[in-house]
């Protein structure tokens, strides 16, 4: 159990303090659905920064601030915390005034570890035992950390979403775009763009070309779907084999041939990630699909109160995980060393969390990447696996890549880094910056018309019509050049979930079904 602030001694300090506010008076409770609007209950940001113990907000609300209201919809900041489950990430309401904490844990929404605003939408009957029909006192928030944090809640709106469209979870994910005070955008004159002019041939070398998959019954020969909310956010609360079993098994009917599996290499202190890693792998395989592995280990962005290190030797951590574990690799499979890896930090260029850069500069970023897929083939033709995977497949934002919304900045892959990959990998979310998929690629293939694409992370993270935005955006994807495509995330929880907590299938589930099945 983490350390808590006493309960009892918060709840009387709380009861205190509504006494003596006159407006949540009973009469206060008298609202319908058709008079309450979205109300937001913060006047002000809430700062919270703390290092080995616990920071509390609180905030006096009006008694029928729930009353009409479906959806909690906060805004918030990370700063690249790895925020920790239960109590030490607690969105709470207190309901009677003084009384039982009703809370959900952060952790289990947004993307965890992010630097930068995210909002998710929380439906209210995610909050055990909160009737929103009664009076509530007080809203407030907890975080505990055993290192230094620093989060920010700048709003937190109740709205109803059946006015608009009932959906679980907006959720702003990975990749927002770099912006000039997370990654200041350079020019040629400070740092060239070390990628040429020419348009590179995508040879593989060090990457082994393995025998491509059928694409009869397929829109790409790549169709793959994200656990990550299920494994690399759950080390510490494992699901059961029979709930991993359950998932797959809806991952298959969506006509998935890969299933992304996102477990760190080493083990946190709270969990055994090899054997949770384990449970998926074989599940999937006796499903007849094949495993996209996209493990982390946990200092490279600092997870899981890990800190972050960029001294450690992360290639030999990869191979020795290849070597001591080849039950867990199968022809056919993906293997990308580290997924995302311009998030550990880029001298210059990326935000480099908690001040450590994982890469000196561009030049570097690339020879690392080179290394890491040269590392890998070599470790899997010690197993006897040289030539049967797919390596690389790293998932880059569009800034890296090739420079997305910055005119004066063409990314920084270097020709020999995309020859060895024999792709570019985009994990992509264009909507973020009111932008399209199709807008988007077509800048891309412009800037290298010869190279496949895949598309490595993709989902409906923000509101509105989620059909809709499955059809744009899987339709602009079904194209020549793209040959793959990983929906984030299956579920469960999020705006993009395909399934709910019972396994049944959101309203977005049977669209990207289609695709995957290629009947649209």
């Amino acid at each position: 159990m983490l350390p808590k602030i006493n309960k009892l001694f918060s709840r009387i300090i709380i009861s205190l303090i509504i006494a003596s506010i006159s407006l949540l008076s009973l009469p206060s409770l008298q609202i319908s659905n058709s008079q309450a609007g979205d109300l937001n209950l913060l006047s002000k940001t809430w700062v919270f920064r703390g290092n080995n113990g616990a920071v509390e907000r609180y905030k006096s609300i009006p008694a029928g601030a729930l009353i009409g209201q479906d959806t909690l919809q906060l805004t918030y900041n990370l700063h690249g915390t790895t925020i920790l489950g239960g109590d030490a990430s607690a969105i709470i309401f207190d309901q009677p005034y003084g009384g039982n904490w009703h809370y959900i844990s952060l952790s289990n929404y947004g993307k965890n570890g992010m630097d930068g605003i995210q909002t998710v939408n929380i439906p209210l009957s995610r909050f055990p035992g909160l009737d929103a029909t009664k009076p509530v006192g007080t809203f407030h928030a907890r975080f505990w950390h055993s290192r230094s944090f620093n989060i920010e809640i700048t709003k937190a709106k109740l709205i109803n979403t059946s006015v608009v469209n009932p959906t679980i979870a907006p959720t702003i994910t990975s990749q927002p775009a770099p912006t000039a005070a997370l990654a200041p955008t350079p020019t040629s004159a400070a740092l060239p763009s070390p990628t040429p002019t020419g348009t590179p041939t995508p040879i593989a070398t060090s990457t082994p070309n393995p025998t491509p998959l059928p694409t009869s019954g397929y829109s790409w020969p790549i169709q793959s779907v994200s656990s990550m909310k299920e494994t690399k956010d759950k080390i510490c609360g494992q699901d059961s084999q029979v709930f991993i079993d359950s998932w797959v098994d809806k991952a298959k009917n969506l006509g998935a041939n890969y299933v992304a599996v996102e477990t760190p290499y080493d083990n946190p202190s709270c969990g055994d990630a090899l054997n949770y890693t384990r449970m998926w792998v074989n599940s999937i395989r006796s499903r007849g699909l094949k495993v996209w592995h996209r493990h982390m280990p946990l200092a490279f962005e600092g997870i899981y109160s890990v800190a972050k290190n960029n001294g450690s030797d992360y290639l030999n951590m990869i191979t020795d995980y290849i070597k001591n574990n080849p039950s867990l690799f199968a022809e056919g499979d993906i293997f990308t060393p580290i997924p995302e890896p311009q998030n550990g930090g880029i001298s210059g260029i990326t935000y480099c969390a908690e001040g450590v850069c994982q890469y000196n500069n561009a030049g570097h970023f690339n020879q690392w990447l080179r290394n890491a897929m040269t590392a890998s083939d070599n470790a899997f033709s010690i197993v006897g696996l040289g030539g049967k995977l797919k390596i690389g497949y790293y998932g880059f934002d569009g800034f890296v890549a090739w420079g997305d919304n910055n005119p004066d900045w063409n990314g920084i892959l270097e020709d020999a880094t995309i020859q060895q990959m024999g792709n570019i990998t985009i994990d992509h979310y264009p909507q973020l910056v009111n932008d399209s998929m199709v807008n988007d690629l077509n800048e891309l293939q412009a800037r290298y018309p010869n190279v496949p694409i895949v598309i490595g992370e993709w989902g409906t993270v923000t509101s509105g019509d989620l059909i809709q935005q499955v059809v744009d955006n899987m339709s602009a994807a079904k194209r020549p050049g793209v040959v793959g495509f990983n929906y984030w995330h299956m579920g469960m929880g999020g705006n993009e979930a395909l399934i709910n907590d019972d396994f049944t299938s959101r309203s977005q589930y049977s669209t990207v079904q289609s695709y995957f099945k290629n009947t649209r």
